[in-house]
């Protein structure tokens, strides 16, 4: 089964060697709405009653609710933080701001291609000290998702489930395999959490009428796949939507890690999970039983389980309607605020909150706040023109150090990796340091 280094899944500490670069924001892609522009806005809000009472423009942002209501902030990354590469004007220092007031900050991303460790990373490299546990994405939801569902390795003992004649787990669905169709984010978070993952065709592309009966033919009903998961993919291929919907319509579970039908990248919408997850929905005939990113509440249900926090008062921090603000809302949120730096511009917001003006039932799907940038809801100014820390996906990695490696790949268990510096034979080094505790 395909799977990812363990050490790079289970590392904590993050390097900021990777090259920051200096850019421009794009404003033309989302053209936010800095202070110069309040009037201009005011005369946009005059004829939405809805859009009257969502829309910001007191140059002091959100800072009273900050104050008074709000004592924890879930903030989304793409379009909030940053934009591909590059940090948007004014959200470092926003961040920060809302660390000075001692709230409790964390991320939320439908972004599954990359794992919580690799955004911790992401963040260090733009100077920004973020941990991963204060990271939550869609495929890490995915992942503790099958975890309740108990796929998740069951451990040695008196009550372990039986196991084969080769020691492969054996029972029912919480001992099966997991097929995915995603990126490296997905299968370091499947790995981390000891869910197995089946290899099932690779990235082979074709999958003919008789590829597929002879697929039948050598699955084996007692070994087939338990779940599978659809997310981002840009390796994405026929032979993998025919592999996907043969394992849903045999019984897996079917998991989308979320809906979000594409990304804008550049001027134009770059296909996103949800396109992926459409097509698997039509191959099989069914829906996903879960989207476990937003919109759904499992991945804001999760973050409360985990950290505790008072719902009623944290804000929601999004750029888009149908997914962040909706996020909110499934959970219970106590303030949701739009953000017009990234898929959600001003005239978007204007549009819903005229539909709610003539259908009042729509109303409660906007946002109870929108304003410019993350910069100006907590009272800075945005400047569209600052030049801002810019860094590659590509520069971005986890630090292995020599601990890391050694815990990932204890040496009393099995072989070190071929890339390891160590040689089992070296009288220098001491075997059982690193070996697990008895």
């Amino acid at each position: 089964a395909p799977a990812c280094s363990a050490s790079l899944a289970r590392a904590s500490r993050v390097s900021t060697r990777a090259p920051r670069r200096r850019a421009r924001f794009d404003a033309s892609r989302r053209a936010p709405t800095p202070r110069g522009r309040a009037d201009a806005v005011r005369t946009m809000a005059a004829d939405s009653k809805h859009l009257q009472r969502v829309l910001v423009t007191s140059r002091d942002g959100l800072t009273r609710e900050l104050d008074e209501d709000v004592d924890s902030v879930v903030i989304d990354c793409d379009g909030v933080v940053w934009n591909g590469d590059a940090l948007i004007p004014g959200a470092k220092a926003a961040i920060e701001a809302l660390r000075a007031k001692k709230k409790r900050v964390f991320f939320a991303t439908n972004n599954s291609t990359k794992s919580r460790a690799h955004y911790a990373a992401k963040f260090a490299s733009l100077g920004m000290d973020v941990s991963k546990y204060e990271i939550y994405t869609s495929a890490y939801a995915a992942a503790m998702y099958l975890k309740q569902r108990r796929f998740d390795e069951i451990e040695d003992g008196d009550d372990a489930e039986p196991r084969g004649e080769h020691g492969e787990r054996v029972g029912d669905a919480r001992q099966k395999k997991v097929y995915v169709i995603g990126e490296r984010g997905v299968m370091e978070e499947m790995e981390e959490a000891g869910i197995d993952v089946e290899a099932g065709v690779y990235d082979s592309v074709r999958c003919t009428g008789r590829d597929w009966e002879e697929m039948e033919e050598w699955l084996d009903p007692e070994d087939d796949v338990g779940a599978v998961v659809v997310g981002s993919d840009s390796a994405f291929t026929f032979a993998k939507l025919a592999y996907a919907s043969l394992q849903i319509q045999r019984g897996a579970l079917f998991i989308a890690t979320n809906p979000d039908a594409g990304d804008k990248i550049g001027r134009a919408l770059y296909p996103g999970a949800g396109a992926i997850v459409n097509a698997v929905a039509t191959a099989c005939g069914e829906q996903p039983e879960i989207y476990c990113g937003k919109p759904s509440s499992f991945m804001l249900d999760l973050l409360c389980e985990h950290t505790n926090i008072d719902m009623s008062r944290t804000l929601v921090v999004g750029d888009r309607i149908d997914t962040d603000i909706a996020f909110g809302k499934a959970g219970k949120a106590g303030l949701t605020a739009l953000v017009f730096t990234g898929v959600t511009d001003s005239e978007q917001l204007r549009e819903k909150c005229l539909l709610a003006d003539a259908d009042e039932s729509l109303a409660d799907a906007l946002p109870d706040r929108a304003i410019g940038s993350l910069a100006e809801l907590v009272g800075l100014t945005f400047d569209p023109d600052e030049v801002c820390d810019s860094v590659s996906d590509v520069d971005t990695d986890v630090n292995i150090d020599e601990d890391d490696m050694l815990r990932a790949f204890p040496v009393s268990d099995a072989p070190l990796p071929e890339w390891s510096q160590y040689d089992d034979d070296d009288d220098q080094f001491d075997q059982t340091q690193y070996a697990p505790a008895s």
